[in-house]
């Protein structure tokens, strides 16, 4: 039905999302009125286009949604084609098929799970800020439920809140609110449940607002609105759970007025198309008796959110982390993370060590072309080293690329792909520098660079490493996180020697495998060489004694 009505439009010229939206809600407006008359009163303006097209402008008008861009055929036969739309669901579909402007849609389950989870079976008001973003979760609710609930839907776009408005012209219980919560709300009551899931990684223009990330500008307007012992539910981008600067102190003064009593993982690519980065469900507020702060993590199972992994910690416990890296935290049951965060061994920060940390040069490929400078990208990195034969080259001016320069003894990471590699550049002659999917670490003279190495690939390394992880399956770190990690901060001596270790024992390895390979090779060549042998001989003495036969 959906369908047919997107190609009815289509064939009447209405192809953009307003345009589809727009005569959507006048049908359905249509119909309310409609529906308010004796069947044969119906029917008498349902048969005739002359007279369903003079009453949608008497009684729907032309201020509100505008003046119907057709006649009285084509309105007459959009009516009977659209009349018996699921408003919401249409919305919701038409607005996922957007390519031009895509607006988020958020899966139903994240509806589900807040109305379960956080409101429970509690009356009282409920804010669903940015509800275009649920329209799915919001259609199968108003499907399944008695709405017990008063429910305050808070919409920046007018077209939407006049949809929004239209589909719940029935229910008393649900308010239609105009406003962004990108700004103070011009709202004077309060909740005891909000739900949002605010842009991401959006810096708001207005210098004058408290912050200017946008995600949090979202929880610092929303949350003044919070009953006492109201929860406040929104998701949030990994950046936030860890990111220094403003978003540390940020964290501090939030859990210190409205106290985290949750944060979990969310699925990975929850919000594709749109974005594939890793994001946390964070609930703040609640119950001021809670002394627990739980952390888990949520799996889609047959549709819906589950927890497959969840722990508790103190409120205090909480309180005393410096950032909320959950998936360390989820990982500290192991007991490698916690030894190693609890010795008594001294630690330092990649950005106390280097002298520079910095990502590459993004490379087009159209750029690579035959030229003296050669560029380290992923796949030049293998098994721990550098392929220095392969990689590609651009013809550039030298001075142009010098900050991108990678020098002897730098250590290169992954910050992009699949899997996280590390190297330590060796020697060269050319002019090499890194991709924009490589970060380079240089070291003072405190850390060695093969120590480093070593420790940042050891399974506890890749742990640390993962943790500020902010895509999903395509990995993506940013240089101002890694800096972050902390390593051992052992003796240059013991450094050098475990360093020297490490590079005899590669060595061993490898000339081993050589060997092995070359042996192996050898013998495979022997091998098939005695096959033909054998079966040149065997072929000579069938024919020798005649027994060979066509």
């Amino acid at each position: 039905m959906i369908e047919t009505f997107w190609n009815l439009c289509a064939r009447y010229g209405l192809n953009t999302r307003d345009h589809l939206l727009r005569e959507a809600t006048r049908i359905a407006k249509m119909k309310l009125v409609l529906e308010k008359l004796p069947a044969s009163e119906r029917n008498f303006f349902e048969q005739s286009p002359e007279r369903l097209f003079t009453e949608m402008k008497n009684v729907v008008g032309n201020i509100e949604l505008g003046h119907f861009p057709g006649d009285r055929e084509m309105f007459f036969e959009m009516y009977h084609v659209g009349k018996n739309l699921d408003l919401l669901e249409y919305a919701f579909q038409t607005l996922r098929q957007d390519r031009a402007i895509e607006v988020m849609q958020v899966y139903g389950e994240i509806f589900n799970t807040f109305i379960h989870e956080v409101v429970g079976h509690k009356k009282g008001h409920v804010l669903i800020a940015e509800s275009e973003k649920f329209l799915e979760g919001l259609s199968l609710y108003k499907k399944q439920s008695k709405f017990k609930l008063q429910l305050v839907l808070l919409t920046e776009n007018y077209l939407l809140g006049r949809l929004l408005k239209t589909a719940f012209a029935d229910y008393e219980q649900v308010d239609i609110v105009q406003g962004s919560l990108y700004q103070p709300l011009p709202l004077s009551q309060r909740f005891h449940a909000i739900l949002t899931v605010p842009v991401f990684g959006s810096k708001l223009e207005d210098d004058s607002l408290t912050y200017r990330e946008s995600e949090i500008a979202a929880i610092h307007h929303l949350s003044p609105l919070l009953n006492r012992g109201g929860t406040l539910a929104a998701v949030l981008p990994a950046r936030i759970m860890f990111q220094s600067g403003d978003i540390s102190t940020w964290r501090r003064n939030v859990n210190e007025h409205t106290p985290v009593r949750a944060i979990y993982t969310l699925p990975e690519g929850f919000f594709r198309p749109v974005t594939s980065i890793k994001t946390y469900l964070l609930l703040l507020g609640g119950s001021e008796i809670e002394q627990k702060v739980r952390i888990g993590r949520l799996v889609l199972t047959n549709g819906e959110l589950v927890e497959e992994k969840m722990i508790s910690l103190t409120s205090a416990a909480f309180n005393q982390l410096k950032d909320w890296r959950i998936d360390l935290l989820l990982e500290q049951n192991g007991g490698t993370l916690t030894a190693f965060q609890q010795s008594v061994i001294p630690k330092i920060k990649l950005k106390e060590a280097a002298t520079d940390i910095f990502r590459g040069k993004s490379i087009l490929k159209n750029d690579l072309r035959p030229g003296a400078i050669s560029v380290l990208n992923i796949s030049n990195l293998d098994n721990g080293e550098v392929l220095m034969e392969e990689m590609e080259t651009i013809d550039e001016e030298e001075r142009k690329l010098k900050r991108y320069q990678i020098e002897e003894g730098d250590l290169v990471i992954t910050c992009r792909g699949t899997q996280t590699k590390l190297a330590v550049f060796p020697s060269s002659n050319s002019f090499v520098i890194a991709s924009a999917n490589i970060i380079v670490i240089r070291f003072k003279e405190v850390i060695d660079s093969y120590y480093a190495k070593i420790f940042l690939e050891s399974p506890l390394g890749i742990t640390l490493i993962q943790s500020f992880q902010r895509g999903t399956t395509v990995m993506n770190l940013n240089p101002s996180d890694v800096s972050e990690i902390e390593i051992p901060l052992l003796s240059k001596e013991r450094q050098k020697e475990l360093s020297d270790r490490y590079r005899l024992e590669k060595q061993r390895y490898t000339e081993v495998v050589t060997e092995a390979t070359n042996r192996w090779e050898n013998q495979k060549k022997e091998l098939y060489e005695a096959v033909l042998s054998d079966s040149n001989k065997e072929e000579e003495r069938l024919y020798g004694n005649g027994e060979y036969r066509f």
